[in-house]
């Protein structure tokens, strides 16, 4: 009797543990451990892009009067309120005293100017009036001498006296003396005329400087003046809608401080103009964030089993940390900002959000077709969901071991490192 062969027939009386066998071998090492998300969460706004504008204080000062309250629809260019400025308003005191006292004493300096080129002017006039009479009574002896010496001439010649006698040089010395003394006449003359000139050049450029310091003095007080109209009243930049204000009457303000924000006159539509997510990271997450990620954004709702988030996808990751400063300007909420910067620095990123007209809203949700009791709106805080990797559980432990043992390198390191010029010497090898 011939014996069948049982390998044809094993196949079919397998039980379910060699069938279990044969799936688990047939696995990557990948799908045989299991695998497990990993994610990273953020916090931040949903925002309409240039939507919201922040009020800032131009200068430190205090705030007067209010002018608007929360709610209001106002103009472009509309004061929205009134700040005192000490500082400034003490400067302008300041300047102001020092222009009286400067007019004051120009115009006392005018008048002592005035009496002292008077004064000036009438010793000229002398001086004039005593060179010019000198001036005349040389001439008259010069005249006299040349007349004389020509008659010892005419007498010289006929030879009545001799051409060097006694007369003679003395007439000659006498008119040589004369012809210098005019001369010094007329030099003295144009010295005190030029004198005068210099004290009249000297006392005209002192009056033009204090003039000078006067101008620009009240200069500096219009612009002080001009600084004061402008940085004491706060003007809406655009047409819109005051969303909230952060002072009070009677508050005393920093150069730099927001004071409020004003919104756009009307909220539109995701059809017209859809919401975006700016959203904030750890530092560590964000740069784990590539373009184009999908992400869930939550509505702090406190109702994510129900209504589930917003599909959204990542456009935009910066690569610098955000500023308190960065992050209250652009969503418009100091309190965020602050929340987020308080413990360890952040990294902004862009959401993209995706459409779906069927849904109440105008927007993808994971679970639902949105809330048609709580809105979507701009100014709602949201957190962020993203999953990054997929990583299998040993994945976790591995690293956890490397860390706790120090082993970071491999045997094929040590060899490749293992270099006489990495020995210290005289060492065991």
């Amino acid at each position: 009797m011939t014996q069948a062969s049982p390998t044809a027939a094993e196949p079919s009386h397998r039980g379910p543990f060699q069938r279990l066998q044969a799936r688990w071998q047939g696995l990557s090492d990948h799908n045989q451990v299991g695998v497990s998300l990993a994610g990273v969460e953020g916090m931040g706004v949903l925002i309409y892009p240039d939507n919201a504008g922040i009020l800032n204080a131009r200068a430190g000062g205090q705030v007067r009067e209010l002018f608007v309250k929360e709610g209001e629809q106002v103009a472009r260019g509309q004061v929205l309120m009134q700040l005192y400025l000490p500082v400034l308003e003490r400067q302008l005191d300041q300047q102001r005293g020092n222009l009286r006292q400067l007019e004051r004493h120009n115009a006392q300096l005018d008048e002592r100017d005035a009496l002292r080129l008077l004064t000036e002017k009438r010793a000229l006039d002398t001086s004039l009036a005593k060179f010019s009479d000198d001036r005349r009574r040389y001439g008259e002896l010069q005249s006299t001498y040349a007349s004389k010496l020509r008659n010892l001439d005419f007498l010289a010649q006929r030879e009545v006296v001799a051409p060097l006698s006694s007369e003679v040089v003395s007439a000659e010395q006498g008119l040589t003396s004369t012809s210098v003394n005019l001369d010094d006449v007329k030099i003295n003359e144009k010295n005190v005329v030029t004198n005068y000139q210099q004290v009249k050049l000297t006392i005209e450029t002192q009056a033009l400087q204090r003039r000078y310091q006067i101008d620009n003095l009240k200069r500096q007080i219009q612009v002080t003046e001009a600084k004061i109209a402008y940085d004491g009243k706060v003007h809406a930049d655009r047409n819109g809608t005051v969303l909230d204000l952060q002072v009070i009457a009677g508050q005393t303000v920093g150069t730099g401080q927001r004071l409020g924000t004003i919104g756009r006159p009307e909220q539109p539509s995701a059809k017209d103009r859809p919401l975006r997510v700016v959203s904030y990271f750890a530092p560590a997450d964000a740069r784990r964030l590539p373009l184009g990620l999908p992400v869930e954004v939550v509505p702090q709702w406190n109702q994510r089993g129900r209504f589930g988030g917003i599909v959204g996808k990542v456009t935009q990751v910066l690569t610098l940390p955000a500023t308190q400063d960065d992050i209250s300007t652009t969503t418009g909420n100091a309190q965020l900002a602050q929340a987020l910067t308080q413990n360890d620095p952040v990294m902004r990123s862009e959401i993209e959000l995706e459409r779906d007209p069927s849904s109440v809203d105008g927007y993808r949700w994971t679970l639902s077709g949105g809330s048609g009791v709580f809105p979507i709106r701009d100014g709602l805080t949201v957190s962020t969901h993203a999953y990054v990797e997929w990583r299998s559980p040993i994945s976790y432990v591995i690293p956890g071991l490397r860390s706790l043992t120090g082993g970071f390198r491999t045997p094929w390191i040590d060899l490749r490192w293992n270099l006489p010029s990495l020995r210290q010497p005289n060492t065991v090898p």
